[in-house]
């Protein structure tokens, strides 16, 4: 799997919706709960991830695709449980990556405060 070029751009649209839960875009969010919710374990679920991110109100980018296109169907139901918790929760959701070297699988984590931290193969 290749780097998430230019994932800057990816922080901060996933910024600019899941980070301020008392922001009208989370609450955008938090009405299409049902859609992350409903991503299982299969081939193909990154489709279901872009489409529930879409429905979400985020821009999407062919690189973003590409990139999630490229996770295991694991990796994106990991990421979609996570969205589903924390919209739930109405919690701050906040995204970072960990290196190719390191676990090739997401993980999630429950921070101070009880907002979640989604760390995802670079």
């Amino acid at each position: 799997m290749g780097p998430l070029v230019g994932s800057g751009d990816v922080f901060k649209e996933l910024r600019r919706v899941f980070k301020h839960p008392d922001s009208k875009a989370y609450a955008q969010a938090q009405s299409q709960k049902y859609l992350f919710e409903g991503i299982g374990v299969g081939a193909g679920n990154w489709q279901d991830l872009v489409a529930a991110y879409k429905a979400a109100g985020l821009t999407v980018s062919a690189i973003w695709e590409s990139y999630l296109q490229n996770l295991t169907p694991e990796c994106i139901y990991a990421i979609a449980q996570a969205r589903c918790d924390g919209l739930t929760r109405g919690v701050a959701m906040d995204v970072k990556t960990h290196p190719p070297g390191g676990a090739k699988k997401v993980i999630v984590t429950t921070e101070p405060g009880g907002s979640i931290m989604i760390d995802s193969p670079f």
